[in-house]
């Protein structure tokens, strides 16, 4: 009996307790969600492959300027190793660590080069990020949607639900180009 009394109040408490979870979602309401391939915006604007061209081009040049210091630096080892065996060890240990130097240098400038693209390159991404807030609320207000979904989150939807090529044709009008404010080597 005593079993019985337990079981039926656990009930009632469950019945409660999903009552209660039923009125709150009666709260919130029923979601119309849109559907955008985030990466597809990331990488097919033409805000975005502009930025790509420019890095292109930024890092072709660093990659010159590396190319012809470690040229240099190579160019000034091969003097050294031949120079060490006519120098006395006080000057040969002086001229390594100086060299050493240099070369702590040089890569000290390629990562100080490498932040500064990447810097960048994350800063004009915060521009398009920007200029998409707008564009997407515009796109759900105009299709009375409250919820916006990357493709990445969602296994299937409707077709119709993607606003995609929307969002890049109306991000293309808005941003065709984007500068790079890549700082220039030091």
């Amino acid at each position: 009996m005593r079993i019985k009394i337990l079981s039926a109040v656990a009930a009632l408490a469950l019945a409660g307790t999903l009552g209660s979870a039923a009125r709150a979602a009666d709260q919130f309401p029923q979601a119309r969600p849109l559907i955008v391939d985030y990466q597809r915006i990331q990488t097919g604007s033409k805000a975005s492959l502009d930025v790509r061209r420019q890095v292109e081009v930024a890092q072709k040049g660093f990659q010159a300027d590396v190319d012809k210091q470690l040229a240099g630096l190579r160019k000034e080892e091969a003097a050294l190793r031949e120079q060490a065996s006519k120098l006395p060890q006080a000057d040969r240990d002086a001229k390594q660590k100086a060299f050493e130097a240099k070369v702590a240098a040089a890569q000290r400038r390629a990562q100080e080069r490498n932040k500064a693209i990447n810097d960048a390159v994350e800063e004009a991404s915060a521009k398009v990020r920007k200029a998409l807030v707008p564009i997407f609320s515009a796109l759900m207000e105009r299709r009375q949607a409250n919820v916006l979904l990357g493709t990445s989150e969602v296994l299937y939807f409707e077709p119709s639900m993607e606003i995609t090529d929307l969002v890049l044709n109306e991000l293309d009008k808005q941003m065709p180009t984007l500068k790079v404010d890549i700082p220039d080597a030091k």
